[in-house]
């Protein structure tokens, strides 16, 4: 690799994540390049700052609004489910008055529906196996 490759390859290096190949040949440029292992230790200092911050705890008034709003109230649980129940009691409704509306609209169609069941019924009834 050259200087300038070594030099990108640092942050992968100090996250561990280069092949055992390219960490050896790191390693060994590290020995010899003042530069390079400067610009390691920021990184590493970086890194090490990063997950300091970040591992601060959050202030105790924020963590119970936070898991306020999170939390579901019990209310909110009774609205979803009447809406469920008021939805499929519409449903049932619709689904009713539609097939009243058909069979007063189009009886002929109920008079073919209905043909075509006694005709599978006769049919099952003169067949030989129920001699």
């Amino acid at each position: 690799m050259t200087h300038e490759e070594l030099k990108a390859a640092l942050s992968a290096y100090a996250d561990g994540e280069l092949a055992p190949e390219a960490a050896r040949e790191i390693s060994a440029h590290l020995r010899g390049c003042k530069e390079c292992s400067a610009a390691l230790a920021e990184l590493k200092a970086l890194s090490s700052g990063i997950k300091t911050s970040l591992a601060a705890a959050a202030p105790d008034a924020m963590k119970k609004r936070v898991l306020a709003k999170a939390s579901p109230s019990p209310k909110a649980n009774h609205e979803g489910a009447f809406m469920v129940l008021a939805t499929a009691l519409v449903a049932i409704i619709i689904v009713l008055f539609a097939g009243v509306a058909l069979k007063k609209y189009m009886p002929a169609l109920f008079g073919n529906i209905q043909g075509m069941i006694n005709g599978a019924a006769s049919s099952l009834g003169s067949s030989k196996g129920n001699n």
